[in-house]
């Protein structure tokens, strides 16, 4: 009985391009003669045709992208001053706490700034000299003015005097504290040096402090390198959240927003699906790609998602859109070129190139290529496919 189909589907075929020998046309908009079917074979081979229409469909939109690090949870840890890195006790991958040191460096800073702190002390220790003085010579004038053997110009002179040098004592009392307060919450070492300041001395070293829990992502020095401010010795991640950039086509764009839902599957878990949230859509379009980033925030409290993993993001269906679509099996691929057969005639089908887009339940979005009103194959296409390829030969 197969036998008997493929023999009558050839004999249409043939009957349907004449007699002539000459090898089809290759598959463009519309091929000229394209097939023929008779009304029996159509139905013996369960080609079924219907008309295109537009129906509104609330789509969801799916995008693929890879997984980053939480940019607002990362913190590129460097060095506050210049000098030369002694030790970094940190591993990579470690996780470490809020505080936790992470390298340690000798910087002469440490040097400069004790000795600015004696000076400071030694002008303090002047300062309340003079107020001693001045306050001596304040209170002799007072007692000189009691007996009227000086004169009020000589008293006010006295207590401006001692006014002045309390002033001179608070000045050179807030330097010591600011100096002091930049040696124990600055750089974190304490007020003396030792018995001798050696750079080797843990005491003097200068540490690099973890701002919060999370993950060592990267050691960007080593003991022996030198660092000027600003510099990065440590990147640490919180990894309790990461961000899923997604490449979305230009053409969904309309449907996606800040704070739309995301659920989003992965390679490594096929099996499981992740929450997300819109978080900010980019301000360019790849030019080559016609896409744009979009960032998504995505919970990982689990730990089971890393940075720089592939995944597929579906954004949460936003007011219904008026697509035109058609089933899946009416699109085929000939040539390297996505195609849809359209009936031109009673019985006679041609091929129509179509630009295909998201694929919802079961259908095909297509972008461009077809308008209402057309007749499109929905059932049989793959057996037309088949023979007008064997047509070719």
């Amino acid at each position: 009985m197969k036998r008997y189909f493929l023999t009558l589907l050839a004999a249409v075929w043939l009957t349907g391009c004449g007699k002539q020998e000459t090898a089809a046309p290759a598959v463009a908009a519309a091929a000229p003669q394209g097939i023929a079917v008779d009304d029996k074979t159509r139905k013996e081979v369960g080609v079924k045709v219907e008309l295109v229409e537009a129906h509104p469909l609330a789509a969801s939109i799916s995008a693929t992208g890879e997984l980053q690090l939480d940019e607002d949870r990362t913190w590129r840890v460097g060095a506050v001053m210049d000098g030369r890195v002694v030790a970094v006790p940190v591993r990579l991958g470690q996780a470490v706490k809020a505080g936790t040191v992470v390298a340690q460096m000798h910087s002469h800073e440490v040097h400069d700034a004790r000795a600015t702190r004696r000076q400071a002390i030694a002008e303090l220790e002047r300062a309340k000299i003079l107020l001693e003085q001045a306050g001596r010579v304040r209170a002799r004038t007072q007692r000189l003015f009691d007996l009227k053997a000086a004169s009020r110009e000589q008293l006010e002179a006295a207590e401006t005097q001692a006014r002045s040098a309390q002033l001179s004592v608070t000045h050179a009392q807030a330097e010591v504290d600011r100096i002091e307060t930049h040696i124990v919450e600055f750089l974190e070492v304490p007020l003396q040096p030792l018995a001798a300041e050696d750079p080797n001395d843990e005491a003097d070293r200068v540490p690099i402090k973890s701002p919060s829990a999370g993950i060592v992502m990267a050691r960007e020095a080593n003991v022996g390198t030198v660092v000027k401010a600003g510099d990065a010795v440590v990147t640490i991640s919180d990894l309790t959240s990461l961000w899923f950039i997604a490449a979305v086509n230009e053409a969904d764009l309309s449907q996606v927003r800040p704070g739309q839902t995301v659920k989003l599957t992965f390679r490594a878990w096929p099996e499981r699906t992740f929450q997300g949230k819109v978080l900010q859509l980019g301000e360019k379009l790849d030019s080559q790609s016609r896409t744009l980033q979009v960032r998504v925030l995505v919970s990982n409290a689990g730990g089971l998602l890393k940075p720089e993993m592939f995944g597929t993001a579906d954004f949460a269906p936003q007011a219904p859109r008026t697509l035109i679509h058609v089933p899946e099996s009416a699109v085929q691929e000939i040539e390297g070129k996505t195609v849809v057969f359209i009936q031109s005639a009673e019985g006679k089908f041609v091929t129509r190139e179509v630009k295909a887009g998201a694929r919802i339940d079961r259908q095909v979005e297509i972008l461009a290529g077809l308008e209402p009103g057309m007749s499109v194959v929905t059932s049989g296409a793959m057996l037309l496919k088949s023979h007008l390829l064997k047509g070719e030969e």
